[in-house]
């Protein structure tokens, strides 16, 4: 167990059951497989249909100007400011639009990857600043961190295509800068010029020398504008720049750089686990129903007699029906789960004062009626006399599971004050089990259920039986129940597993309670052992024990946690 608590005064302390959720995950693993399943497939799907992308890469340096030295208050400092300022001013050139024309003029023409491959007249026209801005985005320009050197990367679902645009980047670039200082130096030899020329003569060797590096200037200019084309070298051009040197040409990418269908699959794994985790506690925290037998007594504040397993069709004994398990499949979890709760009940009350017991449930279809039927059984196998009895007014089945006739039951004794109860009893073909159906329903069951006459009834019936086993209807569906439980030793509440709400099994366990019921306890029904997490093991360990044995009693309780080690 871990606590998380918090420092503030006063405040409570939040306790996380570490076994709990990790039973919860066991519990519903199938959830979180489908999870990452789902993602892992769509991961690969996606891997293998979408369009591979390529990327070329191109590096170049720029040297900035030496920092300059500066004096300030008598103190000598370095001034790094122009040389950071050319520096981001050389990676905002590379992102300009300018650099982006002079590509797509040395291309000649460059088309958008969703209109490549597709017929003209299907393809919607768009301008040339259209081309400009699609082929930026694809383009990314990145400082090394901590260098001078610049990354120009360029992804196209081309990799020839691609590694053509990253070196034609970098040369228009080269070339832009190239011209660039070309016109720079060529405005201050022309200053100079004019400031010679108020003192010197035009045939004077400083000013012919000014003239001749003026017209060499121009014509390297005229040279750059007849290098905008895909055979330019950037790193001739580079020569002419000392500052600016191209490291490493783009070549042509061999493998795509997505997607990356390894790593794509890993994530989807992992986001799938993710997901499927965040669904089960999403699952968890919206079912109110209950899970576990722990879940059920924190709930209700009632003991868990006992989980008694879903029925799983016997192959061997196929006549063994959910009704009739504990005498037909005696090998079966579900029978051993009934031996468990006649173990528990007997001791509970070692003097036997216990004979006549109230199985109802909190609402309709729960097995409250299979409960009584497998738990009249077996105290009958165990050489007791029991009579079961249907005061089920409302939906009577008894009679029917047992195929025999509903007239004259228990509601005929009452009603015409019968003392011959002999001839009301049936038998029903299992040693030791007697059955007294309902009879006739009255317009006030719930009247006669309460009345003076049924607890003579059940003293004259306690007289002739060791266990008297009543079974009544839902206590949210009448108050028959809450009125009979008044009458018994004893009151078992039947809980299903997976389908009763919280709520309405809180709401029955309260009605008992509030008129004094002796509740015995609870029994969680239909329960998956798979889901139980602890009894996991007991289950399989007593269902192949069971498979050994003649012997029904020769067994320990296999639902409550026994030490492995004993």
């Amino acid at each position: 167990m871990q606590e998380i608590q918090s420092n503030a005064a006063g405040s409570d302390v939040i306790e996380i059951d570490l076994r709990d959720i990790f039973h919860k995950l066991i519990k519903r693993r199938q959830t979180i497989l489908s999870a990452a399943g789902i993602c892992v497939v769509a991961a690969l799907i996606y891997s293998f249909t979408a369009q591979p992308i390529y990327r070329a890469t191109s590096r170049i340096l720029v040297d900035a100007k030496p920092p300059k030295i500066m004096k300030i208050e008598q103190q000598v400092v370095t001034d790094f400011t122009d040389r950071t300022s050319f520096f981001n001013s050389q990676v905002e050139i590379l992102n300009s639009r300018t650099v982006a024309e002079i590509v797509i003029n040395e291309l000649g023409k460059y088309e958008p990857w969703n209109r490549r491959g597709k017929p003209e007249n299907q393809l919607k026209v768009i301008t040339e600043g259209e081309r400009i801005d699609f082929l930026k985005k694809r383009v990314k320009v990145s400082p090394v961190r901590m260098t001078q050197v610049i990354k120009v990367a360029v992804e196209d679902p081309d990799p020839v295509l691609a590694s053509k645009i990253a070196n034609g980047w970098v040369r228009a670039y080269v070339l832009f800068s190239s011209q660039d200082q070309l016109v720079q130096r060529r405005s201050e030899l022309e200053a100079d010029l004019t400031q010679q020329l108020k003192f010197l003569k035009e045939k004077h060797p400083v000013i012919v020398a000014l003239k001749d590096e003026i017209a060499a200037i121009n014509q390297k200019i005229a040279q750059k504008h007849q290098q905008r084309n895909e055979s330019g070298n950037a790193s001739e051009l580079s020569n002419d720049i000392t500052n600016i040197k191209v490291l490493d040409r783009a070549e042509v990418p061999l493998k795509p750089e997505r997607p990356r269908k390894a790593l794509n699959v890993i994530l989807a794994l992992v986001l799938g686990c993710f997901a499927g985790v965040g669904l089960v506690f999403l699952f968890e925290s919206l079912d109110q129903t209950f899970k576990s037998a722990a879940d059920m007594e924190a709930v209700l504040k009632l003991l868990c007699l006992v989980p008694i397993p879903r029925h799983d069709a016997d192959k061997e004994h196929p006549e063994a029906v959910p009704e009739f398990v504990a005498d037909r499949s005696r090998h079966s979890l579900m029978a051993e789960a009934f031996r468990s709760l006649r173990t528990g009940i007997i001791y509970s009350n070692p003097d036997l004062s216990k004979k006549t017991f109230v199985v109802t449930s909190a609402a309709p279809s729960e097995g409250k009626t299979t409960v009584a039927i497998n738990l009249a059984t077996v105290f009958a196998h165990a050489d007791e006399k029991v009579i079961l009895v249907d005061t089920d007014l409302r939906n009577p089945r008894l009679h029917k599971i047992f195929k025999v006739d509903r007239a004259n039951g228990v509601i005929d004794i009452l009603a015409f004050d019968k003392s011959d109860i002999h001839a009301f009893v049936h038998k029903t073909g299992i040693k030791g089990l007697d059955l007294l159906t309902c009879g006739e329903v009255p317009p006030n069951p719930s009247e006669l259920l309460g009345s003076r006459k049924m607890e003579e009834f059940i003293a004259t019936l306690s007289t002739m039986y060791d266990r008297i086993i009543f079974d009544t209807p839902p206590v949210l569906a009448a108050t028959d129940a809450v009125v009979l439980s008044t009458k018994v030793n004893a009151t078992i509440l039947v809980v299903e597993a997976g389908t009763t709400h919280r709520h309405a099994a809180e709401r029955s366990a309260e009605a008992l309670r509030s008129v004094r019921a002796r509740v015995l306890g609870a029994v969680l029904n239909r329960v998956n052992p798979d889901q139980q997490g602890p009894y996991y093991y007991y289950y399989h360990y007593g269902q192949n024990a069971l498979k050994k044995s003649d012997h029904p009693f020769k067994l320990k309780n296999l639902f409550k946690k026994t030490d492995p080690n004993a």
